[in-house]
């Protein structure tokens, strides 16, 4: 479908082993549950930090998901630190592993989870795994409406309204003066001012009593045995329409080829969803991928981040583009 280059979401970080780690901090992660890990599995090769993340097995027989970041990484240690209070303030039943414990030592974030064993949807997309991951954004809505109270002030409205990334493609648009990066589709340019219209009142169509995660894609996912969907990785989430994850994930079915009008259409979360405040939510999410394509990545992210945003900016606008009925 274009030059831009699908991206192996199963090896796009580099980590560190758990023998790497600090000892103080692995000591902090057997005091955190009481007794010493005795064995690691390998490290997981998704996500794009060079954080830790991996299970370790300990001495009690027990076993966690184990996630860290240190002072050199200084975004992921905030993430980590939002994701702990989010599992937290999320009601029972959430299809997301349960916190065991968190702490911060020695200028490190450190997260141990309930180990989740599965593997992550669409590598390529399946219907069963579509059906899956439906259900899970689906329950996930029912049972974050209303959001926690701990969790209502972050409003995906006003998170997208205030990020100066996304209103700067949108102005630029709006006046016809956008530069379209490497690796976008010239019909961009053709259509700029209507992309820029729909970014800036996207906002205006985004309220909602629903707590989102955010950033549900394939590697923030697990199927596990039963086929039951996870979703993993809470340090996005905000409060605004209960179809927010769900189209969220339609372009990257969509791009595989997948036709997902039709679970639009009888989604509950979607069937009757103000269908311009979606394209609009679609124009933002390209908006923001394309905002810092040509910058290096952030501290301790590998350099798959910015694969990734350009393959997600490339998805996002051939969805609105076929919704909105435009031509290539």
């Amino acid at each position: 479908m274009s030059t831009v280059p699908d991206v192996d979401y199963r090896a796009t970080s580099q980590r560190p082993s758990w023998s790497m780690l600090p000892s103080g901090v692995r000591a902090e992660v057997a005091s955190l549950v009481g007794s010493r890990v005795v064995a690691a599995d390998p490290v997981v090769t998704s996500g794009f930090t060079g954080s830790y993340a991996g299970s370790v097995r300990f001495a009690d027989g027990s076993r966690a998901f184990v996630k860290a970041g240190g002072p050199d990484m200084p975004h992921v240690v905030d993430a980590l630190a939002r994701e702990a209070r989010v599992l937290r303030a999320l009601p029972p039943g959430m299809p997301a592993p349960g916190l065991i414990a968190a702490s911060a030592t020695l200028g490190w974030s450190v997260l141990l989870l309930d180990v989740v064993d599965g593997r992550m949807p669409g590598q390529p997309w399946t219907p069963a795994d579509i059906d899956a991951v439906h259900e899970a954004c689906v329950i996930l809505a029912e049972l974050a409406t209303p959001c926690p109270a701990e969790l209502a002030g972050a409003s995906v409205a006003r998170g997208m309204a205030g990020d100066e990334s996304i209103l700067g493609v949108g102005q630029a648009m709006g006046e016809g003066r956008f530069e379209l990066p490497a690796g976008m589709p010239g019909w961009v340019l053709r259509r700029q001012e209507d992309l820029g219209a729909l970014v800036l009142d996207a906002s205006n169509h985004l309220s909602g009593a629903t707590l989102s995660h955010g950033d549900v894609r394939p590697d923030n996912l697990l199927v596990d045995g039963a086929g039951k969907a996870w979703v993993v990785d809470w340090n996005w989430v905000g409060v605004g329409p209960a179809w927010v994850d769900l189209v969220g994930l339609a372009p990257m079915m969509a791009w595989q080829g997948f036709e997902v009008d039709g679970l639009m259409e009888t989604s509950p979360l979607t069937r009757d969803a103000d269908q311009l405040g979606i394209d609009g939510f679609l124009a933002v999410i390209a908006a923001y991928m394309m905002s810092d394509l040509d910058a290096p990545p952030p501290p301790g992210c590998t350099a798959a981040l910015r694969r990734h945003q350009r393959l997600m900016a490339r998805m996002f606008l051939d969805f609105v583009r076929r919704r909105r009925g435009w031509e290539a």
